[in-house]
């Protein structure tokens, strides 16, 4: 640790998540953490291949591998090919990492669980606090569904709104909601179907609905991003609480002790 200061390391910093959380930690809220290298791919370099932190440049690199010495913990928003290059480096190097990438097939979730055995993950779907006192909520909702029975006579839906450029669909917070109910369910031998339905439009940061129908009635949990500001605030908390770890995959419940 340099200066006290864990150090940090950015995989995608010119996409919004990188911009985000780069902003954030230009602020003089976030003391305990020194951002010591970044990267992007090489045809994101051409365009901006240097970053403002703090009053110094950061120059933009194309592999981790330049930058190894450099950081202990990774925070990765890339996509699913990057992120599992990303780690299998992480594992190599002995790095901790923080995963928002979504979109993973269920092979590439066991590799990321295999790795786990080797070093610290953070891995998670949405890192809004708010989301995931949702999923709470939720997942207490469900077990009384269940309890009393209901859960056979009501039809379950999710609805998910992101901006159009966003590739993986349904949402991986949408794919975290549904997995929480059917999860609570197969316990007891109840099967339920979820569907779940995507709207991706213009530059839309997120929003999520659950609708419970009844015959008559309707209950219904909603849960919109007006920024992505809560999103990079929750990757840098989770590697802050993660700096302490040294194996084993988390997720956001996980830091926020819920």
């Amino acid at each position: 640790m340099q200066n006290n200061k864990i150090r940090l390391a950015i995989a995608g910093i010119n996409g919004r998540m990188g911009q985000n959380i780069l902003k954030i930690l230009n602020t003089n809220k976030v003391n305990n953490i020194l951002l010591n290298g970044v990267t992007e791919h090489k045809l994101s370099i051409k365009n901006k291949n240097k970053i403002l932190y703090k009053s110094n440049f950061l120059k933009i690199k194309p592999n981790l591998i330049d930058i190894k010495d450099k950081f202990e913990i990774l925070i990765d928003f890339t996509n699913p090919l990057t992120t599992l290059e990303n780690i299998n480096f992480c594992k190599k190097y002995k790095k901790k990492i923080v995963i928002g990438t979504t979109g993973f097939t269920e092979k590439q979730k066991l590799i990321i669980n295999k790795i786990s055995k080797n070093i610290a993950i953070v891995l998670s779907s949405n890192f809004s606090q708010g989301i995931n006192y949702l999923l709470k909520i939720i997942e207490n909702f469900t077990k009384i569904l269940c309890k009393n029975k209901e859960i056979n006579n009501l039809d379950i839906d999710i609805i998910e709104k992101h901006h159009k450029k966003k590739k993986d669909l349904p949402s991986g917070t949408a794919l975290s909601l549904k997995d929480t109910i059917t999860n609570i369910c197969e316990k007891i031998n109840i099967f339920k179907k979820i569907t779940c339905h995507s709207i991706r439009a213009a530059d839309l940061y997120g929003e999520h609905n659950i609708l419970f129908s009844f015959i008559g009635e309707q209950i219904e949990l909603t849960h919109k991003a007006s920024n992505r500001i809560s999103f990079a605030k929750g990757a840098i908390n989770a590697a802050i609480w993660l700096h302490n770890k040294e194996i084993g995959i988390y997720n956001m419940h996980d830091v926020l002790g819920i």
